[in-house]
């Protein structure tokens, strides 16, 4: 589902990594050459690191869902809220399993770009994770009928280094990034306990799955809010946002010794089959085989076990709807096929 974009001229071999890089974050990206082209470099062309896009469907009204046709075995609830500044308006769909929780609690997921995410189920796949051990879904969408609000999925999802002016976006100036760290806390703060409220949670089981610049927010609430969530997926992220600022934050990556966590980094082999800026340059295998790598480093942290998986012959949007599956299966027990 990827746009295609205006040609830009490809430049390899004559990057400056930033310095808060590593030999060994070095190494990561010493195969991404091309790929570094917009994002390592200040001012302007930090914003042309504008995410990979989830689709050419941003303006798209969705039709009906599983929300509002119902569900044999989830009950579903919504909340609105508005951001602390008044910028952005929320819509947290709350998916309730009518099968009776685990001792433990329902294990709860939170779905980035919440709108799309429901899309992309349907009854069949409510009925396979109720047929094993159903988790609460919280979709995190913003307040419109459409599957994105790219303004504020692009300020909510990307992070910026202490004391960095917003991020602009040169090709959509409209488009401001560097919200993450603001996003985190109204999660943390505000959302997560009205989600949660009179329901059964195991808090020790909370996981969190993005795509695409909502794949790069998880990597970036891993390595600096690690607490926040126990188990991680992360779809497509955008790695070179601001200067590979998140591979930088992997180097420094501590988790807490008391608790156990997993994460799970998933990226189509055909992601860039139409190549423009937003690819960066680079090739499918130099950005995966940096992904696996960040991966490995990731996994070596005590308590915490990381894995990385390829998705064979998907490219961009269509990473979105089976890494949403893998997850919910990895989640439940069930098994969600692409179609499911």
């Amino acid at each position: 589902m990827a746009r295609s974009h205006e040609h830009h001229e490809s430049l390899r071999g004559h990057m400056t990594l930033p310095p808060d890089l590593d030999d060994t974050r070095r190494r990561l990206l010493k195969g991404a050459g091309a790929m570094a082209l917009l994002s390592l470099l200040p001012g302007a062309l930090l914003a042309r690191s504008a995410d990979a896009r989830p689709g050419s469907d941003f303006n798209e009204s969705l039709p009906p869902g599983i929300v509002e046709t119902g569900s044999s075995v989830y009950d579903f609830r919504v909340h609105r809220l508005t951001s602390p500044d008044g910028e952005r308006h929320y819509r947290i769909t709350v998916a309730i399993p009518k099968k009776a929780p685990p001792e433990a609690g329902y294990t709860p997921i939170y779905l980035l770009d919440g709108n799309a995410a429901l899309a992309a189920l349907d009854e069949q796949s409510l009925k396979a994770m109720n047929a094993a051990t159903p988790p609460v879904l919280i979709a995190l969408g913003y307040d419109t009928d459409h599957r994105f609000d790219v303004e504020a999925r692009q300020w909510d999802y990307t992070p910026r280094r202490p004391n960095q002016d917003p991020i602009i976006d040169d090709r959509h100036p409209e488009r401001r990034g560097g919200g993450a760290d603001d996003f985190i806390k109204l999660i943390n703060d505000t959302i997560m306990a009205e989600a949660e409220r009179d329901l059964l949670i195991n808090t020790s089981e909370r996981a969190i799955w993005g795509h695409s610049f909502g794949g790069l927010f998880v990597l970036h609430t891993l390595f600096t809010h690690p607490s926040s969530f126990d188990h991680w997926y992360a779809a497509s992220p955008t790695l070179h946002w601001n200067g590979y600022q998140v591979v930088a934050e992997a180097g420094r990556f501590q988790w807490p010794s008391d608790q156990r966590g997993s994460a799970l980094l998933m990226r189509g082999d055909a992601e860039l089959q139409r190549r423009g800026p937003y690819s960066n340059g680079g090739s499918d295998k130099e950005i995966n085989d940096q992904l696996e790598g960040l991966a490995k480093q990731i996994n070596r942290a005590k308590g915490f076990e990381a894995r990385f998986e390829v998705l064979e012959g998907l490219g961009h949007g269509a990473a979105l709807v089976r890494s949403l599956k893998l997850t919910l299966s990895d989640i439940s027990g069930a098994t969600l096929t692409p179609s499911a």
